[in-house]
């Protein structure tokens, strides 16, 4: 396996990217039990032009992860946007070598993330990687609980970072 940075303005590349959003958020709607969600809004060409930080994982030339970063609505953070991994590439440590490779690109920044409140393996990656609550709200009809992780400079030094 192997992360590199992505040309997500290339067709093929953003065409490649969405395939593994939209697996993942098929995925994600029936871990949380969210009834009748639409599948991702977000499309190829809305990819294209994404102003995000692309970093993607391979195994054998095929992309079976990606991560995007921008900057955070909150001044001095960084936001990681989306960490989807294909569903059938899971449990091997792609979304671990994924978030590794962007924590090392920014050392000493403050990250952040968003992600829904009962997605427990999501929570547990983050936590891992000493990512800690501090923001809470909903979102949608549903009013799906949300929450938003820091990790600041001092967590920099976590253990998690030597083992991806």
């Amino acid at each position: 396996m192997t992360v590199k940075i992505l040309s997500h303005r290339l067709p093929a590349v953003a065409v490649q990217i969405h395939a593994v959003l939209v697996l993942a958020h098929a995925q994600e709607t029936k871990l949380l039990g969210v009834q009748g969600a639409a599948p991702s809004q977000q499309t190829a060409a809305d990819i294209q032009t994404s102003g995000d930080f692309f970093l993607g994982s391979f195994d054998d030339e095929k992309l079976i992860g990606v991560i995007s970063v921008r900057p955070d609505d909150e001044l001095g953070q960084i936001n990681i946007a989306s960490l989807v991994v294909h569903p059938a590439q899971q449990r091997r440590g792609v979304a671990r070598a994924l978030l590794t490779s962007a924590l090392q690109r920014a050392p000493g920044a403050t990250f952040s993330v968003s992600t829904a409140a009962k997605n427990a393996p999501a929570l547990a990656l983050y936590a891992q990687f000493g990512f800690e609550p501090y923001r809470w709200g909903t979102l949608g009809e549903e009013g799906m609980a949300l929450v938003k992780l820091r990790r600041s400079q001092l967590g920099a030094g976590c253990a998690c970072m030597g083992s991806a």
